[in-house]
């Protein structure tokens, strides 16, 4: 289908404070205001033929993708972009639009069902919700449930509760039955541990019968992602070869030893929208598997969707709860929310046999056979107190939040302010905890502290962003060591990269620290796949000191001990799912700025993005 927009550049996320947000608001209307782009298209309407009414709605359908949305809802135009006068006359003005089509013609603007969408979008959407389809529809696979029964040398039974249903065995399953899965659960519950058992299958299947074993593809939306997917992968198989008996050669040779990007895995150079592989191009691949879904865009998904061939498998891997990608959609959170938690069709009980420990009561939609939600986490269990903050936060359950912040637990601090004067306590701490980096001329003791602990902010700039600790810490650390605060490198200094650099094999999120040699030259320090490598700071590509990072920076990993600092302010990024994301990165210890409003307020707004796609794959 033609793209009428493909040379627009994509919108980047705007984290700029903003206050007073009500939560009955589907679009925020402090967040209502206009960008460049957005107003360009509407010119661009007026050039060609449209009254002042079509090119506003130009405006606001580029508008609303820039907030994460796919598509605009005419019913939920904030009144400060649009009166309501003129939302009572929108409908019939799109519709005598000669630039404003229906589903399946070529115009800008495509309008069903009271989504007004770019016409990009409407194909993105309607393309992705197909082709889930055709892979959902095909014939399931005969799956011999025997050998993922747990105790069986796949999957360890739970000692707690021997004979509850093991959920990863029940998720091997489902996509050894199927050509699309959803493997969705929190930090720890064992996704990676199941894909490497449900690979290990394939291949050991495919040798058995002497056919040729599957052809894998590993790939994240980052390359920081596709780095940790990969060590996770390589630990797995470790981790396997001392639980259980089995050919570790002849299955980890077919294994792959990479993981990529999702853009490098489909040939986008990022000179055009266009990727090398497509449905007439397909991957070559019997098996993709995509880590960290929930922060793949709509766009992505539909190209990554459409490359996979008819008898090759899709199986993605993310936390349903967790933030949605920057950009445009929330594909994963809606696929997992119309699939329900673990409630299969009877057929999918019926071959399921006793790997479920009871029936449940039997779904009726068709992606529900396809999502396997597990349930336990081996990085804090759900007595925990950061386990049962998660569990309250996911279900919005403001009071049972606040009683678990409240309660002075070992593992979780709670100060329910987050002003200057609290903040500026908070960043004399930090620079006493942080002024090791600068004492220690070992590059893998620095690192390791850098690993171990980690301050987390909701937003970037403001007075609680991200921007403002590490400042407030290198200025508190160059009084105390005497350092020039004008000098761009000291020693010490901690740095993350934000954009991808193959040349040097470095990654949008990968962490480093700059130290002095023996000889007197700075060099920054990374742990790569082969053990450490050095840097001269001018082979780095664009980079930030990093005391403090944003939770958006922080998807995928894990840290020991985590700051968390909540604005005392409203802001639109402010959710739940921004909130379970961020104390989910803590291990063992949770410590919480965040003033009583903010965080009640964080707990009770759930993030949703207008979009068709659930009704398009149920449909």
């Amino acid at each position: 289908m033609k793209d009428l927009f493909d040379d627009i550049p994509e919108i980047e996320h705007d984290d700029t404070p903003h206050t007073d947000v009500e939560q009955s608001e589907l679009y925020p209307a402090e967040d209502a205001s206009l960008a460049d782009l957005d107003l360009a298209l509407a010119h661009w309407a007026r050039r060609h033929g449209a009254d002042r009414l079509v090119a506003r709605a130009f405006a606001l359908a580029s508008w609303a993708v820039a907030q994460g949305h796919t598509c605009l809802a005419l019913d939920a135009i904030p009144t400060g972009l649009m009166s309501a006068a003129n939302q009572a006359e929108l409908p019939t003005a799109l519709a005598a639009s000669d630039l404003v089509g229906e589903p399946g013609e070529v115009k800008p603007l495509i309008l069903e069902n009271d989504r007004l969408y770019l016409q990009r979008y409407h194909a993105y959407e309607t393309k992705l919700a197909e082709r889930l389809r055709e892979l959902m529809a095909a014939e399931p696979n005969p799956v011999n449930v025997d050998t993922l029964k747990p105790g069986n040398g796949l999957f360890v039974p739970d000692k707690a509760n021997p004979n509850a249903t093991n959920w990863q065995a029940v998720a091997a399953f489902a996509a050894l039955r199927h050509h699309f899965t959803v493997i969705s659960g929190g930090p720890g519950t064992g996704k990676t541990y199941t894909i490497v058992r449900l690979l290990r299958v394939l291949i050991e299947a495919a040798i058995e019968k002497g056919d040729t074993p599957p052809l894998i593809a590993l790939a994240a939306p980052t390359g920081k992602a596709a780095a940790r997917m990969l060590e996770s992968v390589r630990n797995g198989l470790d981790d396997m070869d001392a639980d259980t008996n089995f050919d570790h050669v002849a299955v980890g040779e077919h294994i792959p030893q990479t993981a990529r990007t999702l853009h490098r895995l489909l040939g986008l150079t990022g000179v055009t929208t266009r990727p090398r592989f497509n449905a007439g191009n397909p991957l070559p691949y019997d098996v993709v598997i995509v880590d960290e879904a929930s922060m793949v865009d709509l766009p992505m998904m539909a190209k990554l969707a459409d490359t996979i061939r008819n008898d090759a498998r899709l199986i993605l891997l993310g936390d349903r709860y967790q933030l949605a990608s920057v950009e445009s959609g929330s594909v994963l959170a809606e696929i997992c929310a119309n699939a329900g938690v673990n409630r299969f069709t009877d057929d999918q009980q019926a071959a399921a046999g006793d790997l479920l420990a009871e029936p449940r009561e039997p779904a009726t939609h068709a992606l529900a056979d396809h999502v396997v939600t597990l349930q336990t986490s081996r990085r804090f269990n759900a007595d925990s107190t950061i386990g049962r903050l998660a569990a309250a936060v996911n279900a919005g359950d403001v009071e049972a939040a606040e009683a678990l912040l409240n309660a002075g637990h070992d593992d979780l601090a709670y100060t329910p302010r987050s002003d200057a004067a609290t903040l500026s306590q908070l960043m004399d701490r930090l620079a006493d905890d942080y002024a090791g980096l600068i004492e220690t001329t070992d590059p893998t003791l620095a690192l390791t502290q850098l690993g171990r602990q980690c301050v987390l902010t909701a937003v970037r700039q403001g007075p609680a962003g991200s921007e403002t600790i590490n400042a407030g810490i290198t200025e508190r650390l160059a009084r105390r060591f005497d350092l020039n605060a004008a000098d761009a490198w000291y020693h010490g200094r901690p740095v993350m990269v934000r954009q991808n650099d193959y040349r040097t094999g470095l990654y949008n999120g990968d962490v480093g620290v700059a130290l002095y040699n023996d000889f007197g030259q700075i060099r920054v320090w990374f742990m790569g796949d082969h053990g450490l490598r050095a840097f001269l700071p001018s082979a780095l590509p664009a980079h930030d000191s990093v005391y403090a990072m944003t939770i958006h920076k922080s998807q995928g990993s894990e840290f020991d001990s985590v700051t968390l600092v909540l604005p005392d302010y409203d802001v639109p990024v402010l959710t739940r799912e921004l909130f379970y994301t961020g104390l989910t990165r803590a291990r063992r210890r949770l410590v919480v700025f965040a003033d009583k409003q903010p965080s009640r307020r964080a707990v009770g707004w759930q993030a949703v993005r207008v979009s068709g796609l659930a009704g398009r794959i149920a449909s």
